[in-house]
């Protein structure tokens, strides 16, 4: 029996896209919100955006590269998930608790699967030898 689903690498890419998604539907509604309404801090919200929309990007581009089964795409996966899982730590804490159950759970899944989804090495390690 496999512990890990053939399919692993479809699973992560499937959920970083998703990440992706969220990220990119988050900066929109800033950007909208800003041009809409009377914004204090200007340069602060313009810094979210373009954090949101890089972000987005590279999770965009991680889930091709799980699919593609490569490791480059793994790093920035645990990196934004563990994030996110401190994020929902704090939303909880906030007392938000149904959004930071939420967002912990799907950060989970994900990092859980992102380090799943080790491809499988046709050559041997090109390390040094001693």
């Amino acid at each position: 029996m496999r512990l890990v689903p053939r399919k692993v690498h479809l699973i992560a890419a499937t959920l970083v896209r998703i990440e992706a998604l969220f990220l990119a539907g988050l900066a929109i509604y800033l950007a909208i919100r800003t041009a809409t309404s009377k914004v204090e801090e200007l340069d602060a919200i313009l810094a979210e955006i373009i954090f949101l929309s890089f972000a987005s990007a590279g999770l965009f581009f991680a889930g091709r590269g799980f699919i593609a089964k490569r490791n480059f795409a793994r790093a920035p996966t645990v990196l934004a998930n563990l994030i996110a899982l401190g994020v929902a730590y704090y939303m909880i804490d906030g007392e938000r608790d149904l959004i930071g159950v939420g967002l912990g759970s799907f950060a989970l899944i994900t990092l859980l699967a992102a380090l799943s989804a080790i491809p499988k090495s046709s050559k041997p390690h090109q390390g040094t030898t001693s």
